[in-house]
């Protein structure tokens, strides 16, 4: 769409990762015991905003691998995550463009996770066409292979029940006569905070499907390889719409380029015919939890996170705004 406002680049900063030889011994002798052969090489990864360890091991007869792990001392909620990834990697089909789970190790206030080590790059930031592009056909294929998702995975509706009911608990906090995250948010968000609450309470049902969805894409959650486009980090899979993912993705594009999330959204053969009045519903979920975390404390081991949700939240609020501008609810 023309004229659309877009965010200009927005450079963000990461986590503070550790490293091998900051694993405790018998983590790293376990999982050398599992390979069956010592790490001659890391490359630490930079990217994402888990506190823990994120390395390309090369393996002392070549072989190379991935491996995560975090402590609850590093992150307390992290743990949790990296078991749910771990049972929804090890469930993914062949089809899912995802590294296969080699190993865990659960054990002392630790978890950790092998992989498949992948050979390929994130895509260019700020982004590129040519790399979405890459991406958002990646996506429609990742959407038909995850469809049925595996049984027993968590419906959207359940997983993100509190995070996406942050506008009606802001136009609560104001009608109860605690203003205070509200008067920090974007002038817009202050002006228009019933009609976003009345949007959002409509987002469960606009989402609901049974497509396995990642729903945490970005830059660092992807690669590009000779091969095609993996999507790494599956902590937070749940059933959706075949269309969820790319709508939760397009507001990091957005904040981080200035590519016009509206056409991409519209050209993606999976929401061609979605009615705007679910995709705003979801939208605004989106963008009320992006804002409303970036108002809370800053972690003490992930340095740039509430900028970054900030960033994502205003740029999410963006499309928003200018959806709402030319559709008819």
């Amino acid at each position: 769409m023309a004229g659309h406002p877009v965010a200009p680049p927005s450079p963000l900063r990461h986590t503070r990762r550790i490293g091998w030889g900051d694993l405790p011994r018998p983590l790293r002798e376990a999982f050398t015991h599992a390979m069956g052969a010592d790490v001659a090489r890391e490359d630490r990864q930079t990217g994402g905003w888990s506190p823990g360890m994120a390395s390309r091991l090369t393996l002392q007869d070549g072989r190379r691998i991935f491996l995560k792990a975090i402590s609850a001392d590093r992150d307390p909620h992290a743990p949790d995550l990296y078991r749910r990834e771990a049972t929804t990697t090890a469930a993914l089909p062949d089809a899912a463009p995802a590294p296969r789970l080699r190993w865990t190790y659960d054990a002392e206030g630790w978890v950790a996770l092998a992989l498949d080590d992948i050979d390929g790059r994130m895509p260019a930031q700020p982004w590129r066409r040519d790399d979405l592009d890459l991406v958002v056909q990646a996506l429609a294929v990742m959407a038909d292979a995850l469809t049925p998702a595996p049984d027993g995975t968590l419906p959207i509706g359940v997983d993100l029940a509190d995070n996406f009911s942050s506008w009606r608990r802001l136009a609560g906090d104001r009608t109860g006569g605690t203003p205070q995250a509200v008067d920090r948010l974007p002038a817009w968000a202050r002006d228009n905070l019933d009609q976003l609450a009345a949007l959002e309470a409509d987002w469960a049902a606009a989402a609901a499907g049974n497509t396995l969805s990642h729903t945490d894409l970005r830059a660092d959650n992807i690669l590009i390889t000779a091969g095609g486009v993996k999507v790494v980090d599956w902590a937070y899979a749940v059933a959706s719409t075949p269309w969820t993912d790319l709508l939760l993705m397009l507001p990091s594009v957005a904040a981080s380029s200035r590519i016009d999330p509206e056409p991409i959204w519209h050209a993606f053969p999976r929401s061609r015919n979605v009615p705007d009045d679910q995709a705003n519903a979801v939208l605004a979920a989106l963008a009320g939890d992006f804002l409303t975390q970036s108002l809370r404390t800053a972690p003490p081991n992930i340095p740039g996170l509430r900028q970054h949700q900030r960033a994502k939240g205003e740029a999410a609020l963006r499309w928003l705004r200018t959806r709402l501008a030319t559709t008819h609810l």
